[in-house]
């Protein structure tokens, strides 16, 4: 009794995905086709084939890529699996063979419908399907909108793949497609920036450096014969007739001596370049004004040989605009300013260079003449040096007669400004600073102590 049902159950399944393969079916229109033509359908699509006689046999040349099935005497089923093409075999009642050309190919409108819908200001992309692939061509307004295309299809061919490789996600073998691997679909971006523009970036790199020095000691010394001593150690031997810079030394002929240190100096500095760089949108422009030192690296423990890298110090910039639309330019902009350093590294009995840095990269949209800030970039050091001798330096108001105490401020601010504006190129030769300059004649350069001569 069971078996009786399980077999009535089992011819309605079969019965249930036969009605339901037809009326799937039903819904693309038969297409009547003679010895020796073509059909093309998509992947994953599907089309009937009608014929004039009942079909007693069918074979496909590629079953990867495409299949069929026999949905009435006269009409034959054929499904798209791959891109590429096969031919269909049809033994007919009367004794007729036929054989269809099958091309699959990959559909593209759903991915025109949206990149109409996403990108409607973009009239003149092209869309094509070459090898397998989906190609993009044509033009475009900015690097933008072509990284949106390019992301739009990759999207329409990843739901393309998904559907050759069966939904598995761990590379299992596709139950559409045993060797999906070879029908996997590719995205080509042959799309070109319509006019593509330039950026020139102005860039002012400005530090203010402010150095305070403070200080004040006294020293006294004695020499008699080979014997000389010091109070404190940093003064001037007392043998000779050496003072410090901003000091005071007394000295009699006995062979006292006696220093009196005080200084204060204020030191300003102002370090400022103006790199003026061109590039064109979506590339990377650099510029440095510095210099460059190699380091010599041992290639291994084992053995002498060394290897000279190479480092660059000073005031560089890397930059990569892109133009957007309405005249907006997105700015990823890296800064940076390094100098060497009076401290160094000893390994292996080698001293090696060490680099102040000061750098920051960031990334911004900014209109067309808009400024860039970058501040707060500050560094302030502060040391306080003080040597005294031993017992008597401690002793109140008299103790500053055997002490040297120095105080040291070192404020420095660097500050970046950036003004990125589009740029178009001249045909016109530009001047250049030094079309103007006349050398001088002898008689204005040795008589009249002049430069340049007269224009």
């Amino acid at each position: 009794m069971n078996l009786i049902h399980f077999n009535k159950a089992c011819r309605m399944m079969v019965v249930g995905w036969f009605a339901a393969f037809v009326l799937t079916s039903a819904a693309e229109p038969a297409e009547d086709v003679l010895d020796g033509a073509s059909v093309a359908t998509f992947v994953g699509k599907t089309k009937i084939i009608r014929l004039s006689s009942p079909v007693t046999r069918v074979a496909i040349g590629d079953p990867d890529i495409a299949d069929f099935k026999v949905v009435s005497p006269s009409e034959v089923y054929v499904l798209g699996k791959a891109v590429g093409t096969t031919s269909l075999m049809l033994w007919q009642k009367n004794g007729k063979t036929t054989t269809i050309d099958t091309t699959v190919g990959i559909d593209l409108a759903p991915l025109a419908k949206t990149l109409a819908k996403q990108l409607p200001n973009e009239k003149d992309i092209v869309l094509s399907s070459a090898s397998g692939s989906v190609v993009l061509s044509g033009a475009i307004s900015d690097s933008v909108a072509a990284d949106v295309a390019t992301s739009l299809a990759e999207a329409h061919v990843r739901n393309l793949n998904r559907y050759l490789t069966g939904g598995f996600r761990n590379g299992a073998t596709s139950t559409v497609m045993p060797n999906a691997e070879r029908a996997m679909v590719q995205v080509i971006n042959l799309m070109k920036v319509r006019d593509p523009q330039q950026v020139m970036l102005e860039v002012r790199v400005a530090e203010i450096s402010k150095k305070l020095l403070d200080r004040l000691g006294v020293g006294i010394g004695q020499s008699s014969g080979d014997v000389r001593w010091n109070v404190v150690s940093n003064f001037a031997p007392i043998n000779g007739a050496q003072q410090l810079t901003g000091g005071l030394g007394l000295f009699q002929n006995s062979g006292t001596k006696l220093n009196i240190d005080a200084e204060r100096s204020d030191t300003l500095v102002k370090i400022l370049a103006e790199p003026n760089i061109v590039a064109s949108s979506g590339q990377e422009g650099s510029f440095l004004a510095g210099g460059r030192i190699f380091i010599p690296v041992p290639q291994s423990a084992n053995s002498n040989a060394v290897t000279l890298v190479e480092r660059e110090y000073g005031v560089g910039l890397k930059f990569i605009p892109t133009v957007l639309d309405g005249g907006r330019i997105n700015l990823k902009v890296s800064p940076e300013v390094s100098e060497l350093s009076n401290v160094t590294i000893t390994a292996g009995g080698t001293q090696y260079p060490t680099f102040t840095t000061r750098s920051v990269s960031t990334t911004v949209q900014l209109k067309n003449g808009e400024h860039l800030v970058i501040g707060g970039l500050m560094r302030n050091n502060i040391s306080q040096n003080v040597k005294a001798f031993p017992v008597l330096g401690q002793l109140p108001i008299l103790g500053v007669l055997f002490r040297s105490t120095e105080f040291i401020s070192d404020k420095t601010e660097l500050v970046i400004i950036v003004s990125p504006s589009l740029v178009k190129g001249t045909t016109t030769t530009p001047q250049a600073p030094t079309d103007q300059f006349v050398p001088p004649s002898r008689t204005d350069l040795f008589i009249g102590g002049k430069l340049e001569g007269n224009q």
